[in-house]
């Protein structure tokens, strides 16, 4: 596996979609401040599975944007860095801790939901990957 910093572009894109997730949530839920945490994220996706409007956002934009705001959860409160990571199946963003111990990819992770419809799994997601975090944290070596 290879770990590299993000460019200047994929920091724009991260930061563009998470502004989306926030205008989604103002649009499913109701309006934020900032992008959506955990449970906000878990509200709008099921709000958004259950719109049956042919006009709704499409699952990409809605992949990508809620995907992004959970990895910045990962970021922001488990310590995690965004990286471009490059494996046998390709090159995608992700976040990683514990380098190379623990990878997410959000948008992925968020894709393969899609077909089990309006469940939330956000904040379950979130507390199984902290559980892991602090697991390995307090096997290292002081």
């Amino acid at each position: 596996m290879k770990v590299e910093d993000l460019n200047p572009s994929e920091v724009t894109w991260i930061g563009q979609m998470q502004e989306a997730g926030r205008v989604l949530h103002e649009a499913y839920v109701g309006k934020l401040a900032t992008i959506p945490d955990l449970e906000a994220l878990d509200a709008l996706w099921v709000r958004w599975q259950s719109d049956r409007d042919p006009g709704r956002p499409d699952p990409n934009t809605v992949v990508n944007a809620l995907g992004l705001c959970f990895g910045q959860q990962l970021v922001d409160r488990l310590g995690f860095r965004w990286a471009a990571i490059t494996d046998e199946y390709g090159t995608e963003m992700g976040c990683i801790a514990q380098p190379g111990e623990v990878t997410v990819f959000p948008a992925n992770l968020t894709a393969k939901r899609l077909e089990k419809g309006a469940q939330p799994f956000f904040s379950d997601f979130f507390s199984r990957v902290e559980a892991r975090v602090h697991s390995l944290r307090r096997q290292r070596p002081a």
